[in-house]
């Protein structure tokens, strides 16, 4: 079967009116929102770390992938897979995209560059939204809307916010995709699903439903078939031979603990998820999961339901985050739902396509209203009924044992809270406490935000880390410095 795509229904040969003074300023003033965009929340990803609101999972991580590498151990940690030795990031997730941004690092080695590089590729994944918006509906003001509802998306700040993730890199490439598959520039098409798919593993998953969409709205069996079985071809060897010859053939580590459910490998989860409805009823209709659904397409009015085969975009990012049982895989705050920012905000573009040209300023208007009103209610914007300005304020305790950490010798292993990590991280052995324990390190910093403020389950930590042969050298309150004994 064969069907225009939503794009191709929304040209108007009606005579369309001469430009307002609003579209003749569209442009600057998308450029403007996407600037300010950038502005404030790279201000705000400072201020978080730097008032020890960051957290070593994942902001201190990733610096220490990145700073290994700069200097000569590449892609080395000690703290994915909650293993204290050295070992490549590469055997816990693939992401060779990183090569793009080691440049960059390279020249700036901090972990401020990581935050400023992602806020950048996160504002920079409103281009894509506002060329789509303005190819499907030219002269209408409406692309600055769009660029709008994206920047008020829902998750778009919760994942800004929250730390470095390689997640958040796909948002940018994903929408240039959409955008190059609307306007048929293939090449440039399959350029950017590559990017995208370097990412991380399961984006090649995003790749099938490309490829199906490819096949069934725009009937080019050829390459949408082509792309189905390479994206499929490509999640299989990342996960059972890139990953494992990164980790020494241990395998990819998630299958258990996330899907543990439905199978320990990907062909008896897809069987369990065919021949087990009930199984599969259980897993998917959850009330968190029918809200994270309703989070997402909420601010667009479900308009992405409206764009014929368009929704097939979706459906594989969804398929993998709503079959898993970690629940940070279906919220909108956490950083796992990036994937889907441009393909919802893109789909919903096509499906307002096929609305009545009558009414699709007062729908765009409509879906701005609606992105407004859930971003108040549940985002992470200055203006948010939520946003905690206390995470972007200094804590005095925090200021005043900043040089006692600066003191740790560059050359020494250090064990640390989850907070105090991001700021200890460049080294060759740094070890998050939650998962690594104290793994012999030479220095123990502690912080009783680890204990939920409570000063007897702190005072029993500290003693408990001093009975394994430390002692204080530096403490404030609800902090402490600890140094290994020398025998």
């Amino acid at each position: 079967m064969q069907s225009s795509s939503p794009a191709a229904i929304v040209p108007s040969t009606s005579t369309s009116p001469s430009p307002s003074s609003l579209t003749r300023l569209e442009r600057p003033l998308a450029a403007l929102l996407i600037a300010l965009y950038f502005a404030l929340y790279s201000l705000l990803s400072l201020l978080r770390h730097a008032t020890y609101h960051s957290f070593g999972f994942d902001l201190g991580l990733y610096d220490q992938v990145f700073w290994n590498t700069v200097h000569g151990r590449w892609w080395e940690s000690t703290m994915s897979l909650g293993l204290p030795q050295p070992h490549s990031y590469f055997g816990d997730h693939f992401s060779p995209i990183f090569f793009a941004i080691l440049p960059v690092y390279a020249l700036f080695p901090h972990p401020q560059t990581l935050l400023v590089v992602q806020t950048a590729l996160i504002a920079l994944g409103a281009v894509p939204i506002y060329l789509l918006a303005r190819a499907t509906f030219p002269d209408t003001g409406q692309p600055l809307l769009w660029v709008a509802a994206y920047l008020l998306f829902l998750p778009v700040a919760h994942i800004n916010l929250y730390d470095f993730h390689e997640t958040a890199l796909a948002i940018l490439p994903l929408g240039l995709a959409l955008h190059f598959l609307e306007r048929k520039q293939t090449v440039w098409f399959l350029l950017s699903l590559g990017a995208a798919a370097l990412v991380k593993e399961e984006m090649a998953l995003v790749g099938i439903g490309f490829g199906l969409y490819v096949t069934l709205a725009r009937g080019s069996w050829r390459l949408g078939l082509l792309l189905v079985v390479a994206s499929l071809a490509s999640f299989l060897t990342i996960l059972y031979a890139a990953i494992p010859a990164f980790n020494g053939g241990r395998g990819f580590a998630y299958f258990q603990s996330r899907y543990g459910q439905l199978g320990a490998s990907p062909l008896q989860i897809l069987g369990n998820a065919l021949t087990r409805p009930r199984l599969l009823f259980q897993t998917l209709i959850q009330p968190r999961k029918a809200a994270f659904v309703a989070a997402l397409l909420g601010p667009v009015l479900g308009l992405p339901a409206a764009s014929g085969w368009g929704i097939l975009l979706l459906l594989p990012t969804l398929g993998y985050l709503l079959l898993s049982r970690y629940e940070p895989q279906f919220s909108f705050t956490s950083q796992y739902s990036a994937p889907l920012v441009p393909l919802v905000l893109g789909t919903a573009i096509l499906g307002l396509a096929r609305v009545p040209v009558r009414l699709r300023t007062l729908v765009s208007a409509a879906v701005l209203l609606s992105s407004l009103a859930f971003s108040y209610a549940y985002g992470n914007l200055p203006f948010d009924r939520r946003f905690d300005p206390r995470e972007f304020l200094p804590e005095a305790r925090y200021t005043a044992f900043a040089p006692a950490l600066a003191k740790i010798p560059a050359q020494a292993s250090v064990a640390a809270e989850n907070d105090l990590t991001p700021h200890l991280d460049q080294r060759q052995r740094v070890y998050g406490i939650e998962y690594e324990g104290l793994a012999d390190a030479d220095y123990v910093a502690l912080d009783m935000a680890a204990t939920s403020h409570d000063p007897a389950a702190f005072g029993a930590q500290l003693e408990s880390v001093r009975g394994q042969g430390y002692e204080v050298i530096a403490t404030q309150p609800g902090l402490a410095l600890l140094r290994r004994i020398a025998p």
